[in-house]
């Protein structure tokens, strides 16, 4: 166990359990903050996209908050979602319409209040500042914009700082998961770790369609070193010995002695995935398809490599379902290669919640797009779906 952490453990690419635990934290206390502030004045709700009952339901079933914990993403987002509204703080500017509204809607503190949401402005951003220095998958785990993330890392830790002081009592942060179907599904215990997947993409401004593609491996010129130290990465995802051969140019022999090491077993044989049909096959395939494709496009959108992306992503997507794959490593590449290629697997908005989705659009199977209803508004990630679980750590 500890010998594959040690593997896929590379810098930027892989988030460390002691930053998951900070989340986890960081959640819990900023939802306590959240429904203090709303004890206070119910007209918080409007500024936090979630109102008091709501998050009172959050300690009432255990069973679906454990589920929701278990994402190693943030459950509130930032109340500054553009680059401009981010801008006139930091520059002390003119300031936005977003952030004239956000103003106006929320009530006057008092000084214990304004202190309060002063100490978690602090906490989300210190935190969120953590999480843009330590993957390039900030962005959906944060539920930002690519563009936003770039831009806070461009900006020096103490101008970012300063807007704090600017933002003189507004709060930094609401509630994520502000759609009906949610707390439908929170409430009555059918919150599947599918769902919540696509419950993170619904929310996230970042859309599998709008972001960049790009699979192009062989006018990299890595060196032996990193191509080592990525092949690595990858085999204690599961990526089997041959593909790492030919994907990095190293010995296939090496590769399947470090296989072995790692996994303690010896790598597969036989014919890797070669199916497009598997990934729209079921709601299920669908949904992991979409969710690994979202990933990878994030990543190469905040300047990852090809490898580096798949690194990232293989990282984010074992700890969101737990290590339960329904996706392996060597499926992943084939269908970021295929997507990559040409457009027999494309991507569509649902007709009623307008999230993206990976859709057929080849001879065997022709999927209208604006006739697409996903998986979730049909009502098919339902618990009784769900796989047992395993550790993430044990993939």
């Amino acid at each position: 166990m500890k010998n594959k952490e040690n593997y896929r453990a590379v810098d930027h690419l892989y988030v460390p359990d002691w930053l998951t635990d900070q989340i986890h934290v960081a959640n819990f206390n900023m939802v306590d903050h959240m429904k203090w502030l709303l004890q206070q004045d119910s007209r918080f709700n409007e500024v936090f996209n979630v109102n008091l009952e709501d998050l009172e339901q959050l300690q009432l079933n255990q069973s679906s908050l454990r589920s929701l914990l278990r994402a190693p993403f943030m459950m509130v987002e930032p109340t500054l979602q553009s680059i401009e509204d981010w801008r006139c703080l930091v520059d002390g500017t003119a300031t936005t319409v977003a952030v004239d509204i956000l103003r106006r809607k929320t009530p006057d503190l008092d000084a214990l209040a304004s202190y309060a949401v002063g100490h978690q402005n602090v906490a989300f951003l210190s935190l969120a500042t953590q999480i843009l220095n330590m993957s390039v998958l900030a962005a959906p785990l944060l539920g930002i914009t690519t563009e936003v993330a770039r831009y806070l890392l461009s900006v020096p830790s103490y101008r970012l700082n300063l807007a704090l002081q600017r933002m003189n009592g507004l709060p930094l942060f609401r509630w994520r998961f502000n759609s009906q179907s949610f707390w439908y599904e929170f409430m009555g215990s059918t919150l599947s770790d599918e769902m919540i997947a696509h419950q993170i993409m619904s929310t996230s401004p970042a859309r599998v369609g709008d972001l960049p593609m790009d699979a192009r491996w062989g006018d990299l010129r890595l060196g032996r070193t990193k191509n080592e130290a990525f092949a690595g990465a990858l085999l204690a995802y599961g990526l089997r010995a041959s593909t790492a051969t030919a994907l990095f140019n190293l010995n296939q022999n090496q590769m399947r002695m470090l296989y072995a090491k790692i996994h303690g077993k010896s790598s597969p044989c036989g014919n890797t995935a070669n199916s497009l049909l598997w990934f729209v096959e079921s709601p299920q395939h669908r949904l992991h398809a979409t969710v690994y494709a979202w990933l990878y496009r994030s990543a190469v959108a905040m300047g990852a490599l090809p490898p580096e992306a798949l690194i990232a992503t293989n990282d984010i997507y074992d700890r969101l379902f737990g290590g339960n794959r329904a996706i392996s490593a060597d499926r992943g590449w084939y269908l970021i290669r295929a997507m990559a290629a040409d457009t027999r697997l494309t991507v569509a908005p649902c007709r009623t919640c307008s999230t993206h989705y990976v859709v057929s659009n080849n001879d065997a199977k022709i999927e209208m797009h604006n006739r697409f209803t996903c998986p979730a508004c049909m009502q098919q990630l339902g618990m009784k779906r769900r796989a047992p679980r395993r550790k993430a750590n044990e993939a």
